[in-house]
């Protein structure tokens, strides 16, 4: 679905950007996939940092729209907004859904649109089905299916994540009002990009799912079912689900489980 409130929004400062730099307008390709070493069609096995080894026969993710900025925000700044400071240098603003399972370029159902300069040094993805600020966000973001054991103890799991009116959390500080938008749960940013859009070439976005389990200690999951689930609750008691969402919106080095790369 098409981000059209916040793309309204950025239209002027893409363009505003062309228009000061020099840089020509272009319209690109882009695509999404798992990491280069999964094999589609197989679960992605892998040991954890916690010592788990974890089979995914399912990982899906619904990435909304993707955006590249030109500058790093700073730490405290704007803490209301959800539009980085700086200058935006291209946008992807419609989505899809992602088998994290595949290595596959799996492309953006519409072509991006860019600057050839400045260089791109951050980038958001967004995590959301709807427009970006609507409370309500039903369908699931993130689908995984997998097994854990470690030790013996066995650990068949699955996960529903959505984000919506259920990551909300009340807040009674009147100073604080509005300074936490539902759009905060659903842009994953500054994610390191340095990329610099050319007039050949696409944009490549890899995400890697096993980032999402660091830390995550499967032996906390609750019961469901015949199996264990992780929680889709704003403050879960279980560790397992509370740092499964928190990797989901990880941005920082190689923890970060998106990586975005021009391709020639």
């Amino acid at each position: 679905m098409k981000s059209l409130t916040f793309a309204a929004a950025l239209a002027p400062m893409l363009l505003s950007c062309v228009g000061t730099t020099g840089g020509e307008t272009i319209s690109f390709e882009a695509s999404v996939s798992g990491p280069s070493d999964a094999q589609a069609g197989k679960p992605l096995e892998f040991v954890s940092d916690l010592g788990w080894n974890v089979s995914l026969s399912k990982a899906k993710l619904h990435v909304g729209a993707v955006y590249l900025n030109r500058s790093v925000p700073v730490s405290g700044v704007g803490v209301t907004s959800c539009i980085l400071p700086g200058t935006y240098v291209a946008e992807i603003t419609e989505g899809r859904d992602v088998d994290l399972l595949s290595p596959e370029p799996q492309p953006f159902p519409e072509m991006g649109v860019g600057a050839t300069t400045p260089p791109a040094i951050v980038g958001q993805v967004w995590l959301t089905n709807v427009e970006i600020d609507k409370a309500e966000d039903p369908l699931p973001i993130l689908q995984l299916v997998g097994a854990a054991d470690k030790d013996g103890d066995s650990r068949p799991f699955r996960a529903a994540i959505t984000i919506g009116s259920n990551r909300t959390i009340a807040n009674t500080d009147a100073t604080q009002a509005g300074a936490y938008p539902i759009c905060k749960e659903r842009i994953v940013s500054p994610i390191p990009a340095r990329v610099t859009l050319k007039a050949a070439g696409s944009l490549s976005l890899r995400i890697d799912p096993r980032k999402f389990f660091l830390n995550v200690d499967f032996s906390s999951l609750p019961p469901s079912g015949d199996g264990f689930a992780f929680t889709d609750v704003a403050m879960p008691k279980d560790q397992a689900s509370r740092n499964l969402y928190a990797n989901l919106h990880g941005t920082t080095g190689s923890n970060s489980p998106y990586s975005f790369e021009w391709v020639p």
